[in-house]
Parts: structure tokens; sequence; C-alpha cells
């Protein structure tokens, strides 16, 4: 399970509290076991032991603590191991020992002392440099002197202060060494999952705002970056389609509009022409009159259709293109459509055929855009079809849709154009539309219709055996 940024925020925030800490308690954990270990530390750390020694030796040597040699000799040895000052006084105060003035011991001397239950306090030492221990010293359950016992830790020895520094102050140091080294090591896995994605978005910015949409975010990780550098990515992907579209589509612009000057300058400049014949009094027979008529009313019909497609088109593309979809019986719908088609082609060399009874079911359609679309299909059609032409118009009915189909047996269309016919400005056989006068608005007006009545348009074809158009039309159940 990938974790979110917030998570990863939060869990590098409480493993720099912990881990540390737990490194930090095992390494004085283990110094602790170090230091009980070591001998050094062992031997200096039985000072207190050393001194129930030597209040022990006071106690059994009592007795002989006026004769300071021997008193001495029997203390002496403890004395030497400790580094330590022993001084005897009685109740009163008088110092009944001092290991480190054996001539005044023997006086008579009284200390400046405080007693308190036969624990003894030497008021004449100076107490920020000497540490006292003092116990009371008991014969036959009664106390007869205090044993001050004078120590300096300034005397600690240096190896055993330098290991006690080294175990202890090593814990510590360790444990902030690897505090700096986890802040370090998740700064830089962090800064890394933010810095990567955001150089790579910043790059990329960069890159649109110089028009460059050739270019790949690679970052595909799956957190809150990585879904902002997918749908980043998304955009650039969708904004290089587009602008490969515009540019499309402007190209097309372009080439359509100079088609469309030399498609209306060619049946123009063919009517003025037989018009001046006309003026001139050229035809003078009438048979020559009517053909020469007949070839102005066509080349007026070729330029009709031109003005009407860009009619047409033009309200398609500011959606201004009304559709008036109503509830019909398809079979009334379309016989009043196919009757129209045939009476239009009945003396002409072109062959219509209907397929009877045509299905009977209810759909929602504009009829007279649905009419427009037949007509397109067929005048589509008859543009490329040669002698003996001949289309076939029928229909079928669906659960869902009523499908009609158009056939012709003309040329056919190639594979590779066979995808493209239905998009805006395309002309496939571009010579024969050009002499024809189509500017390959025809087809895209049809899917537009269709597609505004919830239906599909298609075509199949097979070169040299013809092509079908189908369109459905939905069913009101």
């Amino acid at each position: 399970m990938r974790l979110n940024f917030r998570w990863k925020l939060i869990l590098s925030f409480i493993s720099i509290i912990i881990i540390p800490a737990i490194i930090t308690l095992f390494l004085i954990d283990n110094a602790t076991g170090k230091i009980k270990t070591d001998p050094e530390i062992i031997r200096f750390s039985k000072m207190d032991i050393r001194f129930e020694k030597i209040i022990d030796l006071v106690v059994d040597n009592y007795f002989i603590i006026h004769d300071y040699d021997r008193f001495f000799n029997k203390v002496n040895p403890v004395l030497k191991q400790t580094n330590c000052r022993l001084q005897v006084v009685d109740n009163s105060g008088m110092l009944l020992f001092d290991s480190e003035d054996r001539e005044g011991s023997l006086e008579n001397k009284m200390l400046k002392l405080e007693i308190a239950d036969g624990f003894a306090l030497n008021l004449e030492e100076n107490a920020d440099d000497i540490h006292q221990y003092s116990f009371p010293v008991e014969i036959d359950g009664q106390t007869v002197a205090s044993i001050i016992i004078q120590y300096n830790f300034d005397t600690l020895p240096p190896k055993v202060l330098h290991k006690i520094i080294l175990y202890m102050g090593g814990s510590y140091v360790l444990g902030l060494l690897s505090l700096i080294l986890l802040i370090a090591v998740l700064s830089w896995l962090i800064s890394r999952s933010v810095l990567v994605p955001l150089n790579q978005l910043n790059a990329a910015t960069k890159n649109i705002a110089e028009g460059n949409l050739d270019f790949t975010i690679k970052y595909r990780k799956n957190d809150e970056l990585g879904r902002l550098c997918q749908a980043f990515e998304l955009m650039r992907h969708k904004l290089k389609e587009s602008l490969e579209k515009q540019n499309e589509y402007e190209n097309s612009r372009k080439t359509i509009i100079a088609s469309i000057s030399h498609d209306l300058r060619t049946p123009i400049a063919s009517i003025k022409g037989y018009v001046e014949a006309l003026q001139d009094g050229i035809a003078q027979d009438p048979e020559r009159f009517n053909r020469y008529l007949s070839i102005i009313e066509d080349k007026t019909d070729k330029l009709d259709r031109l003005i009407d497609d860009l009619f047409q088109f033009s309200q398609l593309e500011l959606g201004k293109l009304h559709m008036d979809i109503k509830i019909h019986n398809s079979r009334i719908m379309l016989e009043d459509i196919v009757s129209s088609i045939e009476m239009d082609y009945k003396d002409t060399s072109l062959k219509i055929t209907v397929q009877r009874p045509i299905p009977e079911v209810n759909i929602k359609a504009d009829s007279s855009r649905i009419s427009q679309v037949m007509d397109n299909l067929i005048e589509n059609a008859k543009r490329y079809i040669q002698n003996n032409g001949h289309i076939v118009i029928g229909a079928t009915s669906s659960n869902s849709y009523l499908e009609v189909f158009i056939k012709d047996n003309g040329p056919g269309i190639s594979p590779e154009d066979l995808p493209h016919i239905f998009e805006r400005f395309y002309r496939g056989e571009k010579s024969r539309s050009n002499a024809d006068g189509g500017i390959g608005l025809g087809l895209t007006i049809c899917k537009y219709i269709i597609n505004e009545h919830g239906g599909k348009i298609w075509a199949d074809s097979t070169q040299g055996k013809g092509t079908t158009v189908y369109f459905t039309l939905p069913i009101v159940p």
C-alpha cells in the first residue's frame, strides 16, 4: 500500500522522535553494562565498601587507638586504597586519631565539630573541596566516638573518568549522530519525492509556455504529486491533440476556401459564357437555345447546392441547425420521402429501387432533416455512378432502432478514404469531387443530423462493387 504525502510526513516525524530515542536508550543500556563490568570502574565503585571496612577496623581496634602506630598500621592499607583521610574524635570533639597528622593526634587537640547522634562534621575543612563521610563508633551499645572520612572526588582516576565519559558520552553522541543521519536521510527522501515532480512540472510549464508540447512527464508514483503529474500529462496530451486538430482544421479550412473559390468560379464562368452566347445570338435554333438553358440550369443547381452546403455547415458550426424532432410512423414518413425521390429521378438514367414494405414503427425524428440526409446521400452517390447507375433504398428494424440503408453500384470507396468520409472538408477522389462541385460538407452535415437524433451513420464499401451507407433512428417504445 502506497502512503500519501501527509502520512509520509507524519511517519517521518514519528521516526525522527522514536528511532534516535530507541538507539540512545540502547546505547546507554549497553554503556551501563560495560561500566558495570569494567574492572577499573568496579574497583573504584567499591569505595563505600572500603568505607565500611575502615569503620569495622576502627571499631575492632578502638581499644588501641591511643597507640598511634599500631592503630595506623591496622587501617593504613585500606586508606591507601581509597586515598582518604581518617579522623576519629570522641564525643567532646577531642581528636583521637588523624591519619595525616601523627604528631597532632597525640596531643589533646579539640576540633571544631558539629556532632549529632554520633555523626560528626568537621567544620574546619572547606566543604567546597572536601567531602566527608561520618559514622558513630559504638562499643557495648554506647556511642563513644565518631569517625570522619574525608575524600576528594578530584582524585578520581583519570582513566576511570575517561572511561565513564567515553561510555556515557559516546552513547549520547551516537544517539545525536543517529538523529542527524535520520533527519538527513528522511529529508533527502521527502525532498526527492517533492522536488523531482516539481522540477518536472516546472520544466513542463516552461515547455507549454514556449509552445512545445512534445515532451513527457515521467514521474508516475501513486501519490498526490504523482496524480498531479498524471493530470498535467493528460492535460498536455489533450492540449496537443486539440492543437493538432485545430491546425488540421485550419489547414483544411484554408484548403477548402481555395477549393470553394475554384468550385464557385467554374460554374459561374460557365453560366456567364452561355449567357453571353445567348446574348450574342449564337443559339438561333430552339434546340440549341434549350440546351444552353439546360446547361445554365444545371450549373445554377450546382451553385445552389454549394451555397446551401455552406449555409448548413455555418449553422452547424454555430449550433443553430434547428431540429424539430417529433414522433412519426416510420412507414408513413419514409414513404413520403422516397416517393418524392422516385418522382425526381423518374425520367433520368439513374434507377431508384425502394424495397417495400418499409417497417412500421414509431420513431423520433425531424422528417425534413431526414429527407435532407437521404437527398444528400443519394446526391453524393449519384456523383460517382457512371452509366447504368442503380440506387437501392430500404430499411430494417430491431428492438431499439430503425436502420435505413442506401446502396449504390458505383466504383466504391478506397479503404484509405472510407474511415474519413464523414469528416468535415474531407474529399476522397478529389479530382472527381472538384469536377462535380462537391466541397466535402454533405456527409458531415448528415452525420451531425443523425447524431442529433441519437442515431449512428456509417458506410460499407468494396471497390468496384459499390457503397452502402447506413443510418439508424431510435424507436419509441
